[in-house]
């Protein structure tokens, strides 16, 4: 039987992983990149030289031209901007019968309040997946090395100098930053704690090179809302968790600056006889810089002159707890590979983002394969993952699982 999948925003920093990756592994019959930007999109087809892949412009702010794109389909990766989930979400429900996976991981309660009806529809879907599903099933490994386990501690290793980025990823650093935000959170005895201020729950960390061991701050990431879900949590009896991210000094001097600024405070300060808002200013002078390198396909190599390492997010995962009676420590690393385009032309952000693209195109084939058969919309916690076989897949395309340390050895970080 043919099979179509559609991946709307398939050029993007994020998705690109993922649509290489169909064409290095997957054997969909028909795979449609929609995309509204038309010669980025084309440009990456091109480069895959795939006759299963073709473009096909969609308008995202319109419901009904997205359905239009997934008529048809059996598979969808969702990798629009958050924007537009609710587009998705409506138009998925129209078309029906439909498997995929989504990048957003915004508004959980109003989308997994949707569930239900996703599964009338015949439809299922992976919300809050990319490199959230990484992070989770570092957790699920780590957690299964002790009878019990006290703090689970995500980290998130963004190493990239601050031009180097995209509208998106300005936007989330400069999020989580942000003192009005309440998302920033921890589980503690079965309750989330949420109203973090910005730059707390300090803690130094080891990464592995290029970071090195750096200061970490909690982040509005949903790890201690829903891994408590996972049966490996329960059963471990987790008390504590936390996702705490680290970036790079430009990053950080660029943050800090804003606070002591006041900037996040001010409606707006007046310049030349127009108010003008001084977080958004600062916010459109990084993004123009970032797609102006965006806007470059180069060899990897050529890709950041500026620095000898390679622009990347390392994830890992920390957790204490007991096992066979004494109190002991796992880490667990998750690096990604360079380059993964197989030495292609190809931009900066589109290089790094492959950590989230191609967890993508993994856990949509895993469903496809049947090995996770959940239905209306779910999380990676409750979605019955092998975090093993996971793991396989994405160490078969070049990514690293290093276990740095569990209960019963010690093993020296790779450089």
């Amino acid at each position: 039987m043919s099979s179509k999948t559609v991946v709307l925003g398939g050029s993007g920093a994020m998705t690109s992983g993922c649509v290489y990756d169909l064409s290095q592994t997957s054997d969909f019959d028909e795979v449609v990149v929609a995309d509204a930007d038309e010669e980025n999109a084309r440009r990456l087809v091109d480069t895959l030289d795939d006759d299963r892949f073709r473009f096909e412009p969609v308008d995202a702010t319109d419901a009904d031209d997205i359905e239009r794109v997934l008529e048809g389909a059996d598979y969808v990766v969702n990798g629009l901007p958050y924007q537009f989930e609710s587009n998705v979400l409506d138009a998925m429900e129209r078309v029906g019968d439909l498997a995929g996976v989504d990048l957003n991981a915004f508004d959980f309660d109003e989308v997994l309040g949707r569930s239900e009806a996703f599964a009338e529809a015949g439809n299922s879907l992976w919300f809050a997946n990319g490199g959230l599903v990484s992070t989770i099933a570092l957790g699920m490994v780590a957690c299964e090395e002790f009878d019990d386990v006290a703090d689970v501690n995500f980290y998130w290793g963004m190493w990239r100098l601050l031009t180097q980025t995209t509208p998106g990823l300005t936007d989330t650093v400069t999020y989580e930053h942000d003192p009005n935000v309440d998302e920033r959170a921890k589980w503690e005895d079965g309750e989330v704690i949420d109203d973090l201020p910005a730059f707390s729950e300090q803690r130094a960390f080891e990464f592995p090179d290029p970071i090195g061991r750096e200061n970490t701050y909690v982040i509005s990431h949903p790890e201690p809302i829903t891994f408590p879900e996972a049966p490996v949590a329960q059963e471990k009896n987790v008390d504590r968790i936390i996702t705490r991210g680290a970036w790079h000094d430009e990053w950080k001097d660029y943050e800090r600056t804003l606070h002591a600024a006041n900037a996040f405070e001010t409606d707006g300060v007046e310049v030349d006889g127009q108010e003008v808002d001084p977080v958004e200013v600062m916010q459109e002078q990084i993004k123009a810089e970032g797609l102006a390198r965006e806007s470059e396909w180069k060899p990897p190599e050529e890709l950041s002159p500026e620095t000898e390492w390679t622009p990347q997010t390392i994830l890992s995962a920390e957790v204490t707890g007991s096992a066979a009676g004494s109190d002991d420590r796992a880490v667990f690393h998750f690096e990604q590979p360079f380059p993964f385009f197989d030495g292609n032309d190809i931009t900066l952000m589109r290089e790094y983002g492959c950590y989230v693209g191609v967890p993508l195109s993994v856990t949509l084939q895993l469903m496809a394969d049947g090995a996770v058969d959940e239905d209306g919309i779910f999380i990676t916690e409750t979605s019955g993952l092998d975090a093993d076989r996971y793991f396989d897949e994405m160490e078969a395309r070049g990514f690293d699982l290093v276990a740095e340390r569990t209960p019963d050895q010690t093993v020296p970080v790779q450089d």
